[in-house]
This record gives structure tokens, C-alpha cells and sequence, in this order.
């Protein structure tokens, strides 16, 4: 609860999300945020179907690591993202791609409010 922003005064909840956020942006990565990278047109034509079966659960964001390393933006259930992430290395293989790792990017969000009974707001902060 010390971390619950409606007990807290305002700003002490975008000043906390801040400073989880520095070490990202000190550095620079995209792991771990919800940042574009680079994509290869040639390897996004080829993973269309795993893409279209994936459908709107996902966005592409970027392809790293020469093409095996895939990120995405889920926009699904947290409780299903680990599953979900291996589903889509399958189908990724399955289009004749090699893939070592599929990472499933949420941004802040680390439940599922809806059914928590919680706020599904998530910011901006």
C-alpha cells in the first residue's frame, strides 16, 4: 500500500515511475520500454502470418540481436504473457525465421485490473 497512488499525495507516484525509469534511459536501451527500434522490412514480411495470427494482441517494435531476438508491445492478459510470448516463438519458427527469444513489452502495466478489481488507468505520468 505505500506504493498505491491513491493514498499518496500527487506527483509521488510519476516521481517513483521516474526514477524506475532512469536506469533505461541513462543507458539508453529499448528493453524494457515501449520504444521502436529497428526492424528489417524483409524479416517483418516473412513473420506476416505468425503477425496475422497474432493479430491485435500485439505490435511489432522492434527486431534485435541480427534478426533473433523479436519485441513486441502485448496488449493481452498479463497472466497469459509468458505463454502468449511462446506461442508467438512457435509461430515466428514456423515461418521459417530463426528466433532465440520473443520479449513482450507492457509498459507499466504489471496486472490485469479488470480482474483485480483495480483502476485500468496506467498514465501518462
Amino acid at each position: 500500500r505505500a506504493k498505491n497512488a491513491a493514498w499518496l499525495p500527487e506527483g509521488v507516484s510519476a516521481e517513483y515511475h521516474a526514477k524506475q525509469r532512469a536506469p533505461y534511459e541513462k543507458v539508453g536501451t529499448l528493453m524494457g520500454t515501449l520504444r521502436e527500434g529497428e526492424k528489417d522490412p524483409a524479416i517483418v514480411d516473412l513473420i506476416q502470418p505468425a503477425l496475422k495470427v497474432l493479430g491485435s494482441i500485439v505490435d511489432l517494435l522492434s527486431i534485435e540481436a541480427d534478426g533473433k531476438i523479436f519485441r513486441f508491445y502485448y496488449h493481452g492478459l498479463i497472466k497469459n504473457k509468458y505463454g502468449m510470448s511462446c506461442w508467438a516463438q512457435t509461430l515466428i519458427r514456423d515461418c521459417g525465421i530463426e528466433c532465440d527469444n520473443v520479449v513482450f513489452e507492457t509498459g507499466f502495466r504489471k496486472r490485469d485490473p479488470q480482474y483485480d478489481g483495480g483502476d485500468p488507468w496506467y498514465g501518462p505520468y
